[in-house]
């Protein structure tokens, strides 16, 4: 009988707090604050994209977003009115991603940026000078004697000293993690743990005009140091022209 006694009361216990909780919860759901922030929430969040696989191939997903009900309620309670700053959001990441997909080779970001990258040969380029002056970034292979001379990313292409590139662009937290393939150096970008980036195209000196007709949101283009100045400034303002930004690698390859 004793025994039935402490069962009941703490079973009693239980139901009192299930009680508890799912009144707050129903009176919760009254709330204006919290109405206003499910109506906003309904063109705030964002789905997130998987990453397409293609054999050995990968174009990055994108992150989804959610507002965290909830958190954006507590912090807005104390404000006593509803406020769109601050708005708690969680962040959803693709059920297929990049990040669990480190072996395979990046050609190309995700459309969705709607935007493209170049990558620079080394900082001997007649065009860094251009670039800098525009203020349109880009990304550069460095080696030991070249790492942090320049103004843009620096991706570590020197595999003969790349402990030591490694250790000054950590230093320095520039590090984007990124390898650009070659024929042999694949398994190397691989045991690195490295983004494995193999250009969409290769601008030189005879190809302007057909990479021109072909670029889209998402390419990667590798600019070869015997590139003029006046074939780069047309590239990039016909780019502009489709109304596509230039950003650096590691934002383009980013899933957020």
């Amino acid at each position: 009988m004793k025994y039935f006694k402490y069962f009941f009361t703490f079973i009693i216990i239980l139901l009192s707090f299930y009680i508890t909780e799912q009144s707050a919860l129903f009176f919760r759901g009254k709330d204006p604050i919290l109405q206003t922030i499910k109506e906003y929430s309904k063109d705030y969040n964002v789905d997130p994209i998987d990453a397409i696989i293609d054999n050995n191939y990968i174009v990055p997903g994108m992150y989804g977003r959610r507002v965290n009900e909830i958190k954006s309620l507590v912090k807005m309670k104390s404000l006593k009115t509803f406020n769109s700053m601050f708005l708690k959001t969680d962040f959803i990441k693709p059920n297929i991603s990049l990040i669990d997909n480190k072996d395979k080779i990046i050609n190309r970001g995700n459309k969705k940026k709607n935007a493209i990258s170049f990558i620079l040969e080394n900082d001997e380029s007649n065009v860094i000078t251009y670039l800098v002056s525009e203020k349109i970034d880009a990304s550069i292979l460095v080696d030991k004697v070249s790492v942090n001379n320049n103004k843009f990313e620096q991706i570590n292409n020197d595999f003969d000293n790349y402990d030591y590139v490694e250790k000054v662009l950590n230093k320095n937290k520039t590090n984007p993690n990124i390898c650009i393939l070659n024929r042999s150096n694949k398994n190397f970008c691989i045991r690195h743990k490295k983004y494995i980036i193999e250009p969409t195209y290769v601008l030189s000196t005879n190809n302007l005009i057909i990479i021109k007709n072909k670029i889209t949101s998402g390419d990667i283009i590798l600019i070869k140091d015997n590139v003029s100045i006046d074939d780069l400034s047309f590239l990039i303002n016909y780019i502009k022209s489709k109304n596509l930004k230039i950003i650096k690698l590691s934002e383009l390859i980013s899933e957020s």
